[in-house]
């Protein structure tokens, strides 16, 4: 028997993550999922989004996985295929990443026997189809051409206009696909219908690829070893990107963390992500503009936070300022007795 397969694509910061977490809440008692998420920065965050689910969880750091060549993800689908009892697998690319070419690995002939292609469903932010940066950006493009099902998040904090705006773009699709519209609370999606998984496959369209989108190459290179502490800042795809994994004894003041992502909130930032310990407990944060989602995490191997950004940024600055808000042996001391 074939593990079916969906891809959960969506530009960056339209709410992928969060529709995993409501389909993984909706799994059918019994049946085991598995999770293969393509991280944009070198740091792992969503495997700890998904940590005490039951859900086996794979990720590819660093890059993007649509590369057909990709070896790493080779890899990993072998290993996810190897599994006993996966009934189902959901993908996700980077929210900058060209489906494509994962479409086309799925669907490779030496990977007929392991894997079946299930409807791909694209996460839509209304707000996002005001930018025009996005809507005519050519991955978001690919993303919303390869899907199966579009998936109309954050509903509840669009306005009527924004909302008819989202429905009228999900209608003029060519062909017309089923869409389905989810509201938030907290960060977090509003339930969510099963049937988007069972929606049929549309035959894909041919696309055309801009040369001027590099297809990554083969790598054979295992990642580097990220031990904490640690910390990194690139530039990719245009974005800044950059992280810190602390020891998981390292404590954090939580009231002067919030305040600290909430200044970070207001600035330009496309996405701050990560899992940290406080003194109020472990928590996940995923936070994008206009959203901020904060949740007990049952992840407790490091703290971890990684942010992404369309402008540079003073990241030593960053850097002080997150440890300015992290507690002393002694204070972390107090707060345990």
């Amino acid at each position: 028997m074939t593990i079916a397969v969906h891809l959960i694509t969506g530009f960056l910061g339209a709410g992928k993550t969060s529709l995993i977490t409501a389909l993984i809440a909706k799994r059918p008692a019994g049946e085991r999922w598995a999770v293969l998420v393509n991280e944009f920065g070198r740091i792992g965050i969503d495997q700890a989004a998904w940590a005490g689910s039951d859900v086996l969880v794979k990720a590819v750091p660093g890059g993007c996985m649509c590369c057909a060549q990709n070896l790493p993800m080779q890899i990993t689908l072998g290993q996810i295929s190897s599994e006993p009892g996966i009934a189902r697998l959901l993908i996700e690319p980077s929210g900058l990443g060209h489906p494509v070419q994962i479409r086309e690995t799925l669907t490779a002939p030496h990977w007929q026997h392991y894997f079946s292609l299930g409807a791909s469903l694209c996460a839509v932010d209304g707000r996002q189809l005001a930018d025009e940066k996005i809507r005519t950006h050519e991955t978001f493009l690919a993303q919303v051409a390869i899907a199966d099902a579009l998936i109309l998040t954050k509903q509840d904090v669009l306005s009527a206009e924004e909302q008819a705006q989202a429905r009228s773009f999900a209608e003029s699709q060519v062909p017309a696909k089923p869409f389905f519209s989810v509201g938030q609370a907290d960060g977090e999606l509003i339930d969510i219908d099963l049937a988007c998984l069972q929606v049929p496959v549309l035959k894909p369209a041919q696309q055309r690829r801009s040369l001027l989108h590099r297809q990554p190459t083969a790598s054979t290179e295992a990642a580097p070893a990220i031990d904490p502490p640690y910390h990194y800042h690139q530039k990719a795809l245009d974005h800044e990107v950059g992280g810190w994994v602390f020891p998981a004894d390292w404590q954090f003041d939580h009231d002067l963390l919030m305040s600290l992502l909430l200044a970070w909130q207001t600035q330009l930032v496309s996405r701050i992500k990560g899992v940290l310990h406080t003194n109020q407990g472990w928590l996940f944060f995923n936070i994008e503009a206009g959203t901020f989602a904060v949740r007990q995490s049952e992840y407790r191997a490091d703290s971890r936070l990684e942010l992404i950004a369309p402008q540079a940024r003073d990241w030593a600055q960053n850097e002080q300022q997150l440890l300015a808000t992290m507690l002393t042996p002694a204070q972390a001391g107090e707060q345990g007795e």
